[in-house]
């Protein structure tokens, strides 16, 4: 256990030959030891068999979500970057505005029943499948656009010129976002995103993100009331009408509402969709039966989703004392959910090692989460991930990675996608 530990704490010091391929370490913790393994790193459980994941997704009475995306405590080094920045001229404001009330809400992705289930019931419409299903032609016409940018060029950094605008532009709209102000959301939401997966942070990243918390509250708050007064047919307005028994949902949790759907609705898809072009271009055989087999492109999506899940896992914490699967878990103790771990499961998936459209991996994945916590999201991500692996096909002819290329991955264990892209591909006129 002592070679375990050493190297989950350099997965959670981010350590980049980690990162780069954590899975033959969360192969040895699925296959060597115990159910649950704890790791003083991480100050968390881990839990990294199939089987074991699900039943604490099952349970949501016994494992709390309070906390998906740290396991606080000796993990969690906010607090710690936070304490010089209380003393600097005009962040103390900034420090009490984000921890405010209004900032606090725990809303879908950090709440439990009941208040998840009807949080979640109150803005179900928007995600529902006919409007889904409506915004693909929107999705095309965006795609095109980006891809007509610089097809006529044989080369492209894939993720600053499509991964990253494909998502944050539909994200952007469906949260009321004027074409101007798409730089600064971005910011926004790489800032917000920093904690996820980042023990560590420096102070200055914490700067960031506490600057960059206050100024999404104050610009959406504005954004929101707009909308009660004035509603339109988008993802804002459904947030600012949403009613829970009878009521609108607090200025707080609409806040943070929006706060979940700008960094889930683009940061994870950003990854997803750069996972499925790079793995497109250094796989031909696998580039060719999926051109081949347009039919395959959504089992392609599904398998990356398993293969490389952009979300690499989440925390739950104990609601109480536990013996679970032999093990004994304390009251207010975390345990880390490592899908990455369980959707490579060999006792659930036929070839979990390799990335294939022929029905070998047929399981579900646990990509999107299980049961309760199902990420909301999950039609939007895959509908987007469906028009580019098309428009790839379509557009990109001969794609290989170019020479040189090395790459990186983004400063989070928690989150898995590659910092940059540089692809080559055969040029053609824009269409």
């Amino acid at each position: 256990m002592d070679d375990l530990e050493a190297d989950v704490r350099l997965l959670v010091e981010r350590d980049q030959a980690v990162l780069g391929c954590p899975y033959p370490l969360f192969g040895r913790l699925r296959d060597e030891a115990t159910p649950l393994v704890w790791s003083e790193s991480l100050g968390a459980w881990l839990a990294t068999r199939h089987d074991v994941v699900l039943d604490v997704l099952r349970d949501t009475d016994t494992w709390s979500s309070r906390s998906p995306a740290s396991a606080g405590g000796r993990a969690d080094g906010m607090r710690a970057a936070m304490a010089p920045l209380a003393v600097e001229p005009g962040m103390a404001e900034v420090l009490a505005a984000v921890s405010s009330e209004r900032r606090a809400a725990a809303v879908l992705l950090n709440a439990d029943p009941p208040a998840h289930v009807r949080q979640r019931r109150a803005v179900s419409r928007a995600f529902r499948p006919s409007r889904i299903r409506a915004l693909e032609p929107m999705v095309q016409r965006l795609s095109d656009r980006l891809i007509g940018r610089f097809v006529g060029r044989g080369e492209v950094e894939f993720v600053r010129e499509y991964a990253v605008l494909l998502p944050m532009e539909i994200i952007a709209r469906a949260l009321g976002v004027g074409d101007a102000d798409i730089l600064v959301f971005k910011k926004w939401s790489d800032d917000m995103a920093i904690p996820i997966g980042n023990a560590s942070p420096t102070v200055d990243q914490v700067r960031d993100y506490l600057v960059s918390s206050r100024d999404f509250g104050d610009y959406f708050a504005a954004r929101l009331e707009e909308r009660a007064a004035d509603p339109r047919d988008d993802l804002i307005s459904d947030v600012a009408t949403a009613e829970v028994d009878g009521e609108r949902l607090s200025r707080a949790e609409q806040l943070s509402m929006c706060q979940q759907f700008l960094v889930a609705g683009n940061e994870t898809t950003t990854k997803l969709v750069t996972n499925l072009a790079y793995h497109l271009a250094t796989t031909p055989d696998l580039r060719r039966q999926v051109a081949g087999d347009r039919s395959r492109v959504p089992a392609l999506v599904e398998e990356a989703l398993r293969f490389e899940a952009p979300v690499q896992g989440l925390f739950r914490v104990a609601t109480r004392d536990v013996a679970f699967h032999g093990v004994d878990v304390a009251e207010g103790q975390p345990v880390w959910l490592v899908y990455a771990a369980a959707n490579r499961d060999p006792a659930v998936y036929g070839r979990p090692e390799d990335l294939t459209v022929d029905g070998a991996n047929g399981a579900d994945h646990l990509a999107f989460g299980h049961g309760e916590h199902f990420c909301i999201g999950a039609g939007l991500a895959r509908l987007q991930a469906r028009v580019a692996v098309a428009a790839i096909l379509d557009h990109l002819p001969d794609l290989a990675v170019a020479d040189g290329y090395e790459p990186t991955y983004e400063d989070s264990f928690l989150l898995r996608g590659l910092r940059t892209l540089d692809l080559t591909f055969r040029p053609r006129s824009p269409a």
